[in-house]
């Protein structure tokens, strides 16, 4: 039997991610179903990357790489949203900052004035920051989840006539102090095959 000149199954449109899918805060299963808090409306696309750091062993007279000498070293993950809409809860995330209180100095009535910190707390980390998005026929809801996720790209805003801007947020995934801390902490979460 002659080989196939392409890879096209009948199983491939449940296996082809398409749209932009959604972000969202406190993402959690629970009673068959996901729920967790929207962050925003996003704007040309979001991702999502998962590194691995490998050291490869070195031996004396080996000129390849050997099978069975490759360690692993832990790794990172990182999730780049673009938002497309701003709001106090973004505004936040991205200057790891606070809302001021009615006694601080710089509070103007009618208004979240967010100011950045000199420290980072525990609620600055983002828990179970979740992207949820859908197969080319909608067949299959694909997860993915970083632990806890802290926006260190910072808030930058580029207003352009004729455009709506966008704010880059770049999250990087950190595990529970309470953890081994010996995995990248994301989790994909993708349907089993019937």
């Amino acid at each position: 039997m002659a080989l196939p000149k392409h890879g096209i199954t009948a199983d491939t449109p449940s296996n082809i991610p398409l749209g932009a899918g959604a972000w969202f805060k406190g993402l959690a299963y629970s009673d068959s179903e996901w729920s967790g808090t929207i962050l925003g409306a996003t704007s040309g696309g979001s991702s999502i990357k998962i590194t691995p750091e490998v050291k490869d062993i070195e031996i004396d007279g080996a000129l390849a790489l050997a099978k069975g000498l490759a360690v692993m070293q832990g790794g990172t993950g990182e999730a780049e949203v673009n938002f497309a809409e701003i709001n106090a809860d973004i505004l936040k995330m991205t200057t790891l900052g606070e809302v001021l209180s009615t006694s601080d100095d710089g509070y103007v009535e009618g208004f979240d004035c967010i100011q950045t910190k000199n420290a980072i707390v525990a609620g600055d980390y983002v828990e179970n920051l979740g992207f949820v998005g859908y197969t080319a026929d909608g067949s299959k809801q694909i997860v993915v989840i970083l632990d806890y996720a802290l926006c260190k790209s910072g808030f930058q805003l580029d207003p352009k006539n004729k455009e709506n801007s966008v704010i880059k947020a770049t999250f990087t995934a950190y595990g529970g102090i309470d953890t081994d801390l010996d995995r990248v902490p994301i989790r994909i979460y993708y349907p089993k095959a019937n």
